[in-house]
């Protein structure tokens, strides 16, 4: 889908001794209207704004290529506005919500959804804002405007939006949606790990996140291959048992960096191994929100990486046009709400909200843990377009649900180098340990299938008995047999320790795995 984004005027921050206007103007198609003046924590919402201009135009080192500028879009409900952008390389997704109540109103408000010119320009504008003199913000169909004053302004060009950028906002509701672990940490605790990370650089894998749940006590996250472990006072979970979850993309972590000694708490949602994570950091009178994808090369605008609203195509198409009206009456609806307006049971609801959001109409709201009105577009996205149906998947997942899948072997092959790694204290000695996971079993018709699954999490070596393997082998990817055994095997592939003390010297190995590290940060 290529969405024509048209602005009708340019950017500007007014700036003069007294006073800020900031003035964003939108798509001259889509009217949305909110004039304000800020009442009260400008401070915040000045650092929050260039925190979400960072993740559009920051330079950081994970960028490797540019796929062109990724308008923002902003929706303003009578509780909420919602500005949310992604990064250049497309594998962070930033949101900040702010409370209107940050701001005094000024006449109409006009709720919608549209997308906002968001230049490097206007991010250093940002910069001179000073709560010292009384700021102006309007959001308006006559465009986003940042200008300086005596630096002059411009208009922007018609913006083609790529099908990525698309994919990519149907995506990120999908991961939100997702069941997961959520865990509130103080600022400073994340702040420390960030700090460390960002004055001691790991050059070698593996180089992830992991956030450790042990019973009657707080959460912890481990920092690889250190092991340096970082305690999170008051991280309470519910867990009777040990779990562990490893996630990657830690460096991206440092777009939050400049908020956290100003946030009053950090909600972090943790979605899986390898999944998305989100860290919501809540500020005075706002949140800001950043969803990390599990790797920087897998964007949330990927097509391979994680396809997660298949379940929606069960919803009825008929209740659809209702479940929508409804929504964009009450700006926001519980999944328990909308079962009991509409009379049908909450699996049922859920799939109708899914389904919206697949379509573009809808978002989730994290926090809240309900859905919102969000037209993302001005007619529904082509749903086949964007999430093909996948009869590999679909196939793994039926021989699951109907155990069709038996597990022979999941045996652990680890390989240990000893490596030098900084830290703040000094050089230290370490046995870096890199564990690949050998898989053996059956599924479904095929009596062979075997798997070897690197520590990332990723299948890197395959066989298989049936047909599709012997024609393309791996160079269209697992069969739905490989996919299948991968599955079943999750909570057998137990995370532990990626490093540990040695004085020694020289490489050792154990177990048979000729499969290298897969470098990741």
């Amino acid at each position: 889908m290529i969405v024509l984004v048209d602005y009708a005027s340019p950017s500007t921050l007014d700036a003069t001794r007294d006073e800020y206007k900031l003035s964003l103007a939108t798509n001259a198609r889509r009217q949305v209207r909110f004039h304000g003046e800020v009442a009260q924590h400008g401070f915040p919402f000045r650092i929050a704004m260039r925190a979400l201009g960072e993740v559009i135009w920051s330079d950081a080192t994970w960028v490797s290529s540019f796929f062109g500028q990724l308008d923002p879009v902003v929706t303003v409900h009578p509780d909420r506005i919602f500005f949310e952008a992604f990064s250049q390389d497309q594998s962070v997704y930033a949101a900040l919500v702010v409370d209107p109540s940050v701001f005094d109103i000024q006449g109409e408000v006009v709720t919608g959804t549209t997308n906002i010119d968001f230049t490097a320009w206007l991010w250093g504008a940002l910069g001179e804002m000073r709560t010292s003199r009384k700021t102006s913000f309007k959001v308006g169909g006559d465009g986003v405007e940042v200008s300086t004053k005596g630096a002059g302004g411009r208009f922007e060009r018609k913006v083609d939006l790529p099908d990525t950028w698309v994919r990519g906002f149907l995506q990120v509701q999908a991961a939100m949606a997702m069941p997961g672990t959520r865990i509130a940490v103080k600022p400073i605790d994340l702040l420390a790990a960030i700090r460390f990370m960002r004055f001691t650089k790991a050059k070698v894998s593996p180089r992830a996140l992991r956030y450790e749940f042990n019973p009657g006590e707080d959460a912890q996250l481990v920092l690889e291959p250190w092991e340096h472990v970082v305690p999170l006072e008051g991280a309470e979970h519910n867990y009777t048992e040990p779990k562990t979850t490893r996630v990657w993309g830690r460096s991206r972590l440092k777009l939050i960096e400049g908020l956290l000694p100003f946030a009053e708490s950090v909600d972090i949602y943790l979605k899986g191994r390898a999944l998305p994570s989100f860290y919501a950091v809540r500020l005075p009178g706002m949140t800001f929100l950043l969803g990390v994808t599990g790797w920087s090369a897998s964007g949330f605008t990927g097509s391979g990486g994680f396809d997660l609203l298949e379940d929606a195509v069960a919803a009825d198409d008929a209740m659809l046009p209702a479940a929508l009206e409804l929504l964009r009456q009450q700006h926001h609806l519980s999944i328990k709400q909308l079962a009991e307006a509409m009379n049908v049971d909450q699996p049922a609801a859920t799939r109708m909200l899914v389904r919206l959001c697949r379509q573009g109409r809808a978002m989730f709201d994290v926090e809240a843990r309900d859905y919102r009105s969000r037209e993302l577009f001005e007619t529904p996205a082509d749903e086949a377009k964007f999430f093909p149906p996948d009869l590999r998947r679909e196939l793994a997942a039926k021989m699951l649900a109907d155990s069709q899948v038996s597990v022979k072997s999941c045996d652990a092959e680890e390989t240990t180098k000893v490596k030098r790694l900084k830290t703040p204290d000094g050089p230290i000695t370490r046995s870096v340990i890199y564990r690949d996971w050998r898989i053996q079993g059956r599924a479904g018709d095929a009596d062979s299938v075997e798997v070897v699954v690197n520590d990332t999490g990723r299948i890197i070596f395959g066989r298989c008995s049936c047909d599709f393997f012997r024609e393309h082998l791996m160079n269209q990817g697992p069969c739905e047999h490989m996919l299948a055994l991968f599955q079943a095997t999750a909570d057998k592939r137990v995370e532990s320790a990626t490093s540990s003390p040695t004085t020694e010297t020289s490489q050792q190995r154990s177990g048979p795995s000729p499969f290298e590290p897969i470098q990741e940060e």
